[in-house]
């Protein structure tokens, strides 16, 4: 964490997703940062529960399957498919669909910070990112409490006072684009990674 933006409050000082380096993603690294995006899923709110816990769950699978810290993410896939388990496999399967659900909301607040306006359709935002994620792999019942969380979601204003950035919307705008491609390009190799090795259908 850059130790300069240490009083620049709760989303500035939030762990970005590491970089890919020689087509590896540290295992411990990641796994921080998604530590850290439930920490902030947290601060949105009770609505968010059900997310944040399934989350958490599936970040913790990962880690039972862990035996050193600096070890590439897709090390700790393969070990445990060549030991016939995929409970770690599902876990980060699951977990970077959610990935998904939250660069889309991220891409979405940056869109419509980027023509200056607060004023924002929250329950649209949250509803393009349901329907381009993870609905398609949800039965009803499941469905239907998205579309509660959905409707239920704290507005932009909420979310900014809530990652205490709601008194600079140019570095909160600059900082969300900033964390959010390096959510991408990280959620993108795994998705990669499961379409090459054919786990699990996409």
């Amino acid at each position: 964490m850059d130790s300069a933006n240490t009083n620049n409050g709760f989303f500035h000082n939030i762990i970005n997703f590491p970089p890919i380096v020689n087509e590896t993603i540290n295992v411990n690294d990641f796994l921080c940062a998604s530590d850290d995006l439930v920490s902030l899923i947290e601060r949105l709110g009770k609505v968010f529960s059900p997310v944040k816990y399934d989350m958490q769950g599936n970040i913790d699978k990962i880690r039972s399957c862990m035996i050193v810290d600096d070890i590439c993410l897709f090390e700790v896939m393969r070990n445990e498919v060549n030991n016939g388990k995929f409970n770690a496999v599902e876990g980060l399967m699951w977990l970077n669909r959610a990935l998904l659900f939250f660069e889309l909301i991220f891409h979405e607040i940056h869109k419509y910070l980027e023509t200056s306006t607060l004023d924002i359709n929250m329950t649209k935002v949250y509803s393009v990112a349901y329907e381009g994620s993870v609905k398609k792999y949800h039965n009803w019942v499941t469905q239907k409490l998205f579309t509660l969380i959905c409707r239920m979601s704290p507005s932009l204003p909420q979310i900014m006072k809530y990652l205490e950035v709601d008194n600079d919307v140019d570095a909160f705008k600059s900082r969300l684009a900033d964390y959010n491609m390096k959510l991408h390009v990280v959620r993108c190799k795994i998705e990669d990674f499961y379409l090459q090795n054919n786990f699990f259908k996409k």
